[in-house]
């Protein structure tokens, strides 16, 4: 994509706002200028339906970025004799182009519960001390996914908050079962804390953030730090977490709806979308759970959480995304607790969008919006 046309797209999205009432959240809506309400946003519908006829035929008229991840689009080749688990993670992952300048990079390796994590640290290469921090947690369902996959965003926010972000890597399911990748977010708060001075790292400017699983697990540690821990987070970045997970005790967390969502036409691609995410929830738990694990606890199915004293937060939701009611209806607890809270809604894109910097305008918008939110922290 030209940068022109990806600079147009990303400015239109904050120039082009608008506020709707959802069940008692207010919700930001955000569109790319070239969207039709009711359809996939142009470069998601272009994804989506890519083919790899149109990859064999068409290469020259296809965006370069798609052409980069066109094996993550279609999958692989000859998928017989693969596990759903294999080939779910050959699909997970987007390579994205470096857009920061003047990051450095390291990475440090810890133990936690008898199994190995590791920590990529990105900060600006000037000197400064007292630097806001953002944790970062990938998501990929608990089974799948990588702190490649987001390193480009995290140096792109670490250069725009001129902050420092340090990425977890732990270890994922089926092989390791919850709590240890929790436990080692908690324990990496904790580190953070700890070794901010040497680190360079303002602690009253300490956040956390997270996509999908991600998300979902720093609503968890977030949870954790405010009634087990020493209230040392002062800010969440939550983009499209799950927080419904255990069993819907009262009927009052039972929010999706199919009428929830504007399709018109039945579009195919937006129906699948959908879809695909529904039913992988369903998988993720399978492979992240113990047999029998109590899902009543709120680090496992947050919105069991009460969420008095949850810090300033912002959510951020596709609206073509399975999980965007459950996340409006975290906004609206997060709202009746008394928490600062704002939700933009991007429209006409997917789940797994935040994958997808330099492609979808969406994400560096989202980054963009975290790093105004530290600024006032």
């Amino acid at each position: 994509m030209e940068q022109e046309l990806y600079q147009r797209l990303l400015r239109s999205l904050a120039a082009g706002e608008y506020r709707i009432d959802a069940g008692g959240a207010e919700i930001a809506v955000r569109d790319c200028f070239d969207r039709i309400p009711g359809h996939l946003d142009p470069r998601t519908e272009a994804a989506a339906s890519v083919t790899r006829e149109d990859f064999e035929t068409r290469a020259g008229e296809i965006d370069p970025e798609l052409t980069r991840n066109q094996d993550k689009l279609l999958g692989m080749d000859n998928p017989e004799g693969h596990s759903l688990l294999e080939q779910l993670r050959y699909q997970f992952g987007w390579r994205t182009l470096d857009r920061s300048k003047g990051i450095e990079t390291r990475y440090e390796t810890f133990l936690v519960d008898g199994c190995e994590g590791t920590r990529w640290i990105y900060k600006p290469k000037t000197r400064k001390e007292d630097r806001p921090c953002l944790i970062y947690i990938h998501g990929g369902g608990f089974f799948g996914g990588d702190t490649l996959t987001v390193e480009n965003q995290c140096k792109r926010f670490a250069e725009l908050a001129d902050a420092v972000v340090i990425s977890i890597d732990y270890p994922l399911s089926p092989e390791t079962k919850y709590p240890v990748a929790f436990h080692m977010c908690c324990e990496t708060v904790s580190w953070v804390w700890d070794q901010a001075a040497h680190l360079g790292i303002d602690r009253k400017k300490i956040g956390i953030s997270g996509d999908s699983a991600g998300g979902t697990m720093a609503v968890a540690v977030t949870l954790w730090d405010r009634f087990e821990g020493s209230k040392r987070l002062a800010y969440a970045g939550l983009i499209y977490p799950s927080i419904v997970w255990g069993p819907d005790r009262n009927g009052t967390y039972s929010v999706w709806k199919k009428e929830m969502f504007d399709n018109p036409e039945d579009n195919q691609y937006i129906k699948e979308q959908i879809e695909t995410t529904g039913k992988l929830k369903k998988e993720a738990a399978d492979w992240y759970l113990k047999e029998g694990e109590n899902l009543h606890t709120p680090y496992l199915n947050p919105v069991e959480g009460d969420f008095t004293g949850f810090p300033k937060t912002l959510v951020m939701t596709a609206e073509y995304d399975y999980l965007r009611p459950e996340c409006e209806l975290f906004t609206k607890k997060l709202k009746d607790a008394g928490v600062h809270v704002r939700h933009i809604r991007y429209g006409g894109i997917v789940h797994g969008t935040f994958d997808r910097l330099g492609y979808a305008p969406q994400v560096e918008d989202m980054l963009m919006e975290m790093a105004k939110d530290f600024e006032s922290l």
